[in-house]
């Protein structure tokens, strides 16, 4: 049997990328490149790997699901050992590479570019922002990224071979307009607003991606709550659905740790409510076998320390503005 390397870091794209024609863009090779590897890795194994039907969405055989954690496990060590290499015999080239979503990337551009400073032993750090909190967990299993913050919901069958700690809990709150009338709010979130309300930014709302963990939730609460308000605007990021309400134009759910980091003049025109129903976990992720690298220990310890004070002393500054208000 005379099997590669190759044909592992390929199986272990199609899976990851959920198809042949996604994994393309990780892997660098043609379609018709990554499927000739496939069939040539089955005829050496003697076996079907994946299942190929109308859908363009691959399934695993019982032999493709044990030789895709094989190519995970052989991954993994294969990575570790290339970062234990630039620890101990180039630690001036020790890179770094964080990845997040757009809501959270103010949050830690600058704590993790201090960490990585403080640790020492890091010559470069480099970021990426991924649209959802899925696509960072992929770069991260396709090790595009060697760290990153993501919503626990999105890791899914990655926790194996993740390190996983948990930073906060980032409730899902609902943002209006700052002149939206106070009797027409408390009515909507009493469950007693029967009718259409005057204020017309009640009446849209924005539909957020259904890449995002509370998407489903979202669009269940506006069924329930807002039932003659419409979907009229569709928001990919957060930033978007802030910059739509603050316009007067409609109202949204955002996470609480958004509205922290907002320039004063947006956040004068929104107002928010904490509505105690739904919330995201906020966790840092890392390949477990970096973990035995004393920099990205140290790293990861730094960050977590750090977000969590962060988050705390954020979250007691806007109980405080929302107790004036």
């Amino acid at each position: 049997m005379n099997l590669t390397l190759k044909q592992l870091q390929i199986l272990h794209a199609v899976v990851v990328a959920g198809s042949i024609s996604q994994a393309t863009r990780s892997i660098g090779l043609s379609q018709p490149t990554l499927s000739q590897h496939l069939a040539k890795f089955e005829e050496e194994l003697g076996t079907q790997l994946i299942v190929r039907g109308k859908s363009a969405a691959i399934r695993l055989t019982a032999a493709g699901e044990f030789w895709f954690r094989v190519a995970t496990d052989v991954m993994g060590e294969l990575d570790g050992a290339a970062e234990q290499h630039r620890v101990m015999f180039d630690e001036k080239n020790l890179s770094l590479r964080f990845g997040t979503t757009p809501s959270l990337r103010s949050h830690f551009t600058a704590l993790t570019a201090r960490a990585a400073l403080d640790t020492g032993q890091i010559s470069r750090v480099e970021y990426l922002v991924g649209a959802s909190s899925d696509e960072v967990v992929e770069m991260v299993n396709t090790h595009r990224l060697n760290c990153g913050v993501v919503s626990a919901a999105s890791i899914g069958g990655s926790r194996s071979s993740l390190h996983v700690e948990r930073l906060w809990r980032d409730r899902i709150v609902w943002i209006v307009p700052s002149d939206a009338p106070d009797d027409s709010i408390g009515r909507i979130l009493a469950g007693s607003q029967f009718t259409r309300p005057d204020y017309a930014a009640l009446s849209r709302y924005v539909k957020i991606s259904s890449a995002l963990s509370w998407g489903a939730w979202s669009d269940d609460w506006y069924r329930h709550r807002l039932p003659f308000a419409s979907p009229f605007f569709g928001s990919m990021t957060n930033q978007v659905s802030l910059d739509i309400v603050a316009a007067g134009l409609a109202t949204a759910h955002v996470p609480m740790s958004l509205l922290s980091n907002l320039p004063p003049g947006l956040r004068n025109r929104l107002k928010y409510f904490d509505l105690g129903e739904y919330a995201r976990e906020v966790v840092l992720i890392m390949p477990r076998h970096l973990l035995s690298l004393d920099p990205f220990r140290t790293f990861c310890d730094t960050v977590c320390d750090a977000a969590r004070r962060m988050m705390t002393r954020d979250e007691d500054a806007a109980s405080a503005a929302a107790a004036a208000e």
